[in-house]
């Protein structure tokens, strides 16, 4: 598209600068099936989310996040690496700049990085109960990630007719916690659901058994608009 020739022109200057330098090579040029990486693109989503500070005591907040991918760069190893704002609002009028990430396509992986944390999201191709440690580039320790299902997804108004779901994990031994994730990704648009429930119970032999939740976090992200800004 026309709008983005400028910063297409500006890639092709850095790659041919980066070309320059010993041992490396030039990032290659292509997005991916399931995140796709368009600069000026925007994902919106309904958020609700109830964190857990005690036994019956909580809070829970429903909002809205826009992710708005802004712009790239070239890294240390010459990798073009994607720069998302993350904006969130209660009215979806007012906006207030939330956080950045990023994100990067490369040896066939998606890697998000959020408050300096890398986890890979998403490995091509897809292929159904296909496995891989989320956490290859943390230190939170091995944790399996899974593609569960390929293909058509119901989300609220939306019907994507080809999307991938990754089981990050599915715990729950009904006494001490619960750790239930996963994410969606639907061909074409990106991430389109989210996934977070992480609960610790009441261990204590008074309660143990009861599911009475001592902390944790819930939070559930879904799509409700998309496309360019």
């Amino acid at each position: 598209m026309i709008i983005f020739n400028k910063r297409y022109w500006l890639l092709s200057l850095l790659i041919f600068m980066g070309s320059c330098a010993e041992e490396t090579e030039d990032p290659e040029l292509i997005t991916s099936r399931y995140f796709p990486l368009e600069i000026g693109s925007f994902m919106e989503y309904s958020v609700e989310e109830t964190i857990y500070f005690g036994e019956n005591d909580f809070e829970t907040e429903n909002y809205y996040y826009k992710d708005e991918l802004v712009d790239f760069y070239l890294d240390e190893v010459n990798e073009l690496v994607y720069l998302f704002h993350r904006k969130k609002s209660t009215d979806r009028n007012e906006w207030s700049n939330e956080e950045v990430y990023t994100a990067n396509f490369t040896q066939n992986r998606i890697i998000r990085k959020f408050n300096n944390q890398q986890e890979v999201i998403l490995v091509y191709p897809a292929i159904l109960d296909f496995n891989w440690n989320g956490n290859a580039y943390n230190n939170d320790g091995e944790e399996q990630y899974i593609i569960e299902s390929i293909g058509s997804y119901i989300l609220n108004e939306f019907a994507f007719a080809d999307a991938v779901k990754v089981r990050k994990s599915e715990e729950d031994d009904l006494i001490t916690l619960r750790n239930n994730k996963y994410e969606v990704f639907a061909n074409n648009i990106g991430m389109v659901e989210s996934y977070y429930e992480v609960f610790q119970y009441c261990s204590r032999n008074d309660c143990l058994g009861e599911q009475i939740i001592q902390e944790g976090r819930f939070t559930h992200m879904r799509l409700i608009n998309y496309g360019e800004f």
